[in-house]
């Protein structure tokens, strides 16, 4: 990441995440990306439907301070080209999906600016073409070496404290950095049994392009 040093620190956010405006893009995008539903068993098509409801129930319980995220539904999916392994996904309901988004879409312009020109992974705008034109530019350069590497089940070893502590850096709403730890803490469910998640954050997020559709009210 670059310095903070010059870096503005984030004082109030929560009123942004739960604006209604921004609750509404958030859901748009998670219409948009489709999937299952999470343990409540509402899918999208379900919640769509009684949308407008739903988000004026998550506005208050967000403004309120009421919001408890649901655990996950964990399924177990084989790995790319690896099909004897399999790695957890964590399905969220859809409630919380939205929820998800619209904490992303506050967090995302404050953090994008900080990160390295050279980091590609998970960030908006960036790909793998582009990846491989930065290393091309790096080898005409007159650098030799490539490291191939792969940081073992990464996401499921992500410390909270470690993580919240970051954020913290640049964000100081003490109501965001719960709604993230509940967000971390909310556990999965599996085989019909609740499982405590004491590290690790679960392998399904939502998208990352932001439209905007309007306000409800």
């Amino acid at each position: 990441m670059k310095d903070k040093s010059t870096t503005k620190k984030i004082h109030s956010l929560i009123d942004k995440v739960y604006r209604p405006i921004n609750l509404l893009m958030a859901w748009e995008k998670v219409k948009e990306n489709k999937g299952s539903g999470g343990i409540d068993n509402i899918s999208i098509s379900d919640f769509e439907k009684v949308m407008y409801k739903e988000l004026d129930t998550l506005h208050h319980n967000l403004k309120n301070d009421t919001y408890k995220p649901l655990p996950v539904r964990r399924v177990n999916i084989p790995k790319r080209n690896k099909p004897n392994e399999k790695r957890p996904l964590g399905i969220p309901a859809i409630r919380d999906r939205v929820c998800q988004q619209a904490l992303k879409n506050r967090l995302e312009p404050i953090f994008e600016p900080t990160f390295n020109e050279c980091s590609f992974g998970y960030r908006p705008g960036k790909s793998t073409h582009q990846a491989m034109r930065k290393i091309y530019r790096e080898i005409i350069n007159g650098c030799e070496w490539v490291l191939d590497a792969d940081l073992r089940d990464f996401f499921g070893n992500v410390q909270h404290e470690v993580l919240i502590s970051k954020i913290a850096e640049r964000v100081s709403d003490g109501r965001v950095l719960r709604l993230i730890r509940q967000m971390l803490e909310a556990g999965y469910m599996e085989k019909g049994k609740k499982h405590n998640t004491t590290q690790g954050t679960p392998q399904g997020r939502p998208p990352k392009k932001v439209c905007l559709k309007g306000e409800f009210r």
